[in-house]
């Protein structure tokens, strides 16, 4: 469609036209379908000569929007009772316009809650959060809303059988635990592409069952026996309780420092894995009885200090 303008002077006349509008956009999502809460972006594709637009958002923020191209459009209603509609009007100078509507279904978000239970003379209480003893177990359980979307719980520090291409993920509506520290546990409820999340804290108490060691000698003669001098705890690299001491695996931090009996500081460090092996600027210490100070704090939280001496032999 073309629109035809005369013109006269004098004894002149000449004949113009503009180009009639032609409304046209895109949006984001091509399936024109998101979840409650998200935005979209539109693209204006319109042709024309000196068009002005004017847009509409059904249920949308902005409502309105006057100009080429909005920003983010957000939709934080959701579309119960049928699709929203986007509407986009181009107006040239001549008062030429046209309209284009194209519709996006907002879908709802779903809901999940998720609860601890705890036993009481047998009796499962629910509870939004909860202390266990070590070695204790608590047992969690999730609700989705609307009905016929898939569970997940993300854990940590929970011995499970992961999904496959899913690190650390659990399906199903509910978990039995044992956590071996304490642990937010993620629920995640997916319905129609849409997410929603709930968490719950497990604190552990650990009632003083972790233990601290550090040897009173050792001998760094290169025979894989005794040959540093480290912080040793009932808790191996794993987070199991070990029979014996092993390396740190219960610290969370520590700053070790040894010293000659003259005061001068020979080792220091703050890895939880490392020990001393008896040198002091790469040249072997001779055997003497060496002080330390050891400041930590282990994974449940609990802070402490050590000082004592420990002998080096050959």
């Amino acid at each position: 469609m073309k629109a035809f303008t005369l013109f006269f002077a004098s004894c002149f006349a000449w004949l113009s036209y503009a180009q009639a509008p032609s409304a046209n956009f895109t949006i984001s999502d091509p399936d024109g379908i998101i979840c409650q809460g998200d935005c979209i972006y539109v693209v204006n594709n319109s042709t024309g000569n000196d068009l002005t637009y004017l847009w509409t958002f059904q249920n949308g923020t902005p409502s309105t929007f006057v100009g080429q191209n909005p920003g983010p459009v957000c939709f934080n209603t959701a579309s119960t009772t049928g699709p929203f509609a986007i509407t986009l009007t181009a107006t040239n100078a001549q008062g030429a316009l046209s309209t284009i509507t194209n519709i996006i279904t907002v879908l709802p978000m779903p809901t999940v809650t998720s609860t601890l239970s705890d036993t009481l003379n047998g009796v499962y209480l629910v509870i939004p959060d909860t202390t266990i003893d070590m070695f204790q177990e608590a047992y969690l359980y999730a609700e989705g809303a609307p009905f016929g979307g898939n569970l997940t719980w993300y854990p940590s520090g929970v011995s499970a059988d992961s999904i496959p291409g899913c690190t650390a993920c659990i399906a199903g509506d509910s978990l039995t635990v044992t956590p071996f520290y304490t642990t937010y546990y993620v629920v995640q409820y997916g319905l129609n592409g849409c997410f929603a999340y709930d968490t719950v804290l497990v604190t552990v108490n650990f009632a003083n069952q972790v233990k601290i060691e550090l040897p009173n000698s050792f001998s760094p003669n290169g025979d894989d026996e005794n040959d540093y001098f480290r912080v040793l705890t009932n808790v191996d690299a794993d987070g199991n309780f070990a029979n014996g001491f092993e390396e740190g695996g219960a610290l969370a931090e520590i700053d070790l420092r040894v010293f000659n009996r003259y005061g001068q500081q020979v080792f220091r460090t703050t890895d939880v894995k490392e020990g001393w092996d008896g040198t002091y600027k790469g040249k072997p210490m001779n055997p003497a009885t060496y002080t330390y100070i050891l400041n930590f704090r282990t994974i449940d939280g609990r802070s402490g200090s050590r000082k004592g001496n420990v002998t080096l032999f050959r």
